[in-house]
């Protein structure tokens, strides 16, 4: 974990020094502003360390997070997994069989009706 006091550079906002670390996140108060960034993530994309390098320490909870985040993912596919293999219908994941089975036989709603 970074620590208060580093210094570090934005792409946008120039040079900061960190101010704040609490949980997953770090206060950077820059010359014009004091921003929130999410650790480590927005060293992937914004943050620096002011000799414009990542430390191997933070490339470390860099790597971690993302295997973190990729067990979430997994976890998850499992599940929706399982839950399609009993037939359970996941929101945003419907069949679309039905219509399509329709459209072959040339059945359609509105000609039926008349």
């Amino acid at each position: 974990m970074i620590s208060e006091n580093t210094r570090v550079k934005h792409k946008a906002f120039g040079d900061g020094i960190i101010t704040e670390c609490v949980g997953n996140y770090i206060t950077v108060s820059f010359e014009t502003c004091v921003k929130k960034f999410v650790y480590p993530d927005s060293f992937e994309r914004f943050l620096t360390l002011a000799d414009g390098t990542v430390s191997p320490e933070i490339q470390s909870d860099i790597e971690a997070a993302k295997k973190a985040k990729q067990l979430i993912i997994d976890k998850k596919n499992e599940e929706n997994l399982r839950a399609m293999t009993r037939g359970i219908v996941i929101p945003g994941k419907e069949s679309t069989a039905d219509t399509e089975e329709d459209d072959f036989h040339g059945n359609n709603k509105d000609t039926d009706e008349i």
